[in-house]
């Protein structure tokens, strides 16, 4: 296991792995920072944003995408400028941005949360390279786990304040929260952010469970990768062969004492999945520019 970032954050999230840069890209949420790693220089920037971030994307062009509180803008690298794409739930208070992925065509879903996880007023959205909006569900608690299993013709999209992934039709898409959930975690544990890997397996961050889970395709836990942190938060596959597993983490709502004996809470690692000979794709870029 190899520790990639810098300095411990508060809420690690979003990793987002550029095959054409060598490089991973995540967010600090309540730090409103984004920060991007290269592998064959080992070095790291970021940018300070004026909003809590949730997300962030590569594009068509050299700026990036990110998921601000309210608001989806573009962001230029070199002068740090926010470009406003589309409004999010300006319309309820206290509601921001949390887990958001690019689909197989590069269309963003983001989706929403109140920031005092006390209820459920989350929605998600769809948002196209032009901005527009589509709202695809609500009354979601804590909005995370977004992946698509194309060849099943699948979204698989979860609420960690239910602790359930349901698998979405896609693309024709239709709520399927009131049926048998793909998978649910145990009561104390949260489904956070989730990847798929070149079996169409997903691989989930279990909050407060101190683990990534493998399930296959029928739900079924085929793996555990134990951490040395309780609070991963999302896991993203990159590297030059694809085969290295990026996990993101927190260290909020931690004790001084815990804290002191997970060293590694609150960073970014990666873990070399070559002995097990399992890959993932690149993150998918935005489709806009």
């Amino acid at each position: 296991m190899k520790q990639i970032s810098t300095q411990r954050h508060q809420l690690a999230e979003g990793p987002f792995w550029s095959q054409a840069e060598q490089a991973l890209y995540w967010v600090d949420i309540p730090a409103c920072q984004v920060w991007r790693w290269h592998q064959a220089s080992n070095e790291t920037q970021h940018w300070t944003l004026p909003k809590k971030v949730s997300a962030v994307f590569t594009t068509q062009s050299d700026r990036l995408l990110v998921a601000l509180s309210d608001e989806v803008a573009y962001l230029d690298k070199v002068t740090g400028e926010l470009e406003h794409l589309c409004d999010l739930d300006t319309d309820i208070v206290g509601n921001r941005s949390n887990d958001a992925k690019c689909d197989p065509n590069g269309v963003l879903w983001v989706g929403t949360m109140d920031d005092a996880e006390k209820v459920a007023s989350g929605r998600l959205w769809k948002i196209t390279p032009e901005g527009k909006k589509t709202l695809m569900l609500e009354g979601i608690g804590i909005a995370n786990t977004l992946a698509w299993d194309e060849s099943r013709g699948r979204f698989y999209f979860g609420d960690s304040m239910t602790r359930k992934v349901h698998a979405f039709p896609y693309p024709e898409f239709y709520d399927v929260r009131k049926q048998k959930p793909y998978f649910e975690v145990e009561e104390g544990i949260g489904a956070d952010g989730s990847c798929l890997d070149s079996d169409d397996c997903l691989w989930n961050a279990n909050w407060d469970g101190a683990r990534v889970v493998r399930y296959s395709p029928d739900g079924e836990v085929l793996q555990t990768i134990e951490l040395p942190f309780s609070k991963p938060t999302c896991c993203v596959f990159g590297g030059e062969n694809g085969m290295t597993l990026f996990i993101t983490s927190a260290s909020v709502a931690t004790s001084d004492e815990t804290l002191a004996n997970q060293p590694l809470a609150g960073h970014v690692v990666a873990i070399d999945l070559t002995k097990m000979n399992i890959a993932g794709a690149p993150s998918q870029p935005f489709a806009g520019a």
